[in-house]
């Protein structure tokens, strides 16, 4: 299937979009919606069942893999060759210093939410560089990524993992730029998700309220001077 963005191309009416985190919560919410625009939807996680779900319901090209597994996600990115990357994929890894939160937990977390976010990044920026095609790529970060914000204890593993990818899309903007690559990321608050419910939060913000602002960076028509920039997202509750 051709890209959107192949250098000197025609521009199709669809674009082909690989989700990671696409089994549940914002990443299942994007591929929904994208789907409904006409995009070509792929996604990715560890839970089958999950992705069976969400790939039943919308379409989607599931792969079942771990992101922390560089070279299955390079294999999954270069077999179906997207034109946009959304990393969602992500765990809370919820402990304290004093308690559960050892190093082998810490390296878990960062392992999943900054390692799976550059391998995935990594994949899809080799393929677009040498196939000459504009991507564009966004990162899921958080507002607890940010310096100055409201922090809660027990979160350690995963503030440093949020604030390590909003790094990260600042380097890789800078790398991709010269091959037409824009990477750039977004920082929600609180979201309504089975995690957060988890830990007995109710926030009146859901997923489908952030992903009005992930389609619109990938949207070059309206965003294309925007590349490593991170777009706070103040929810209701934050």
């Amino acid at each position: 299937m051709p890209s959107a963005h192949e250098a000197g191309g025609n521009t199709p009416a669809f674009r082909n979009v690989f989700i990671t985190g696409g089994g549940s919560g914002l990443g299942a919410a994007l591929a929904q919606a994208l789907t409904r625009l006409d995009w070509n939807v792929a996604i990715a996680g560890r839970r089958s069942e999950r992705l069976q779900e969400v790939s039943d319901r919308t379409g989607a090209q599931a792969f079942v893999l771990d992101v922390s597994d560089a070279e299955a996600v390079e294999a999954a990115i270069d077999g179906f060759a997207p034109d946009a990357l959304v990393c969602c994929a992500a765990i809370l890894g919820q402990g304290s210093v004093y308690g559960d939160l050892d190093a082998e937990r810490f390296a878990e977390v960062h392992a999943i939410n900054v390692s799976g976010t550059f391998n995935a990044c990594r994949a899809a920026m080799r393929l677009w560089q040498a196939r000459s095609i504009h991507g564009d790529i966004v990162n899921v970060s958080s507002l607890g990524g940010l310096r100055g914000m409201q922090r809660f204890p027990g979160f350690a593993a995963y503030a440093s993992s949020k604030h390590a990818v909003i790094g990260l899309t600042e380097a890789l903007a800078i790398e991709g730029k010269p091959y037409g690559i824009r990477v750039n990321a977004v920082a929600p608050g609180t979201m309504r998700t089975a995690m957060t419910q988890q830990l007995g939060l109710q926030p009146s913000t859901t997923v489908e309220d952030v992903v009005p602002t992930i389609e619109f960076l990938l949207d070059r028509a309206r965003s294309a001077p925007l590349n490593g920039t991170t777009v706070e997202i103040h929810c209701n509750d934050d």
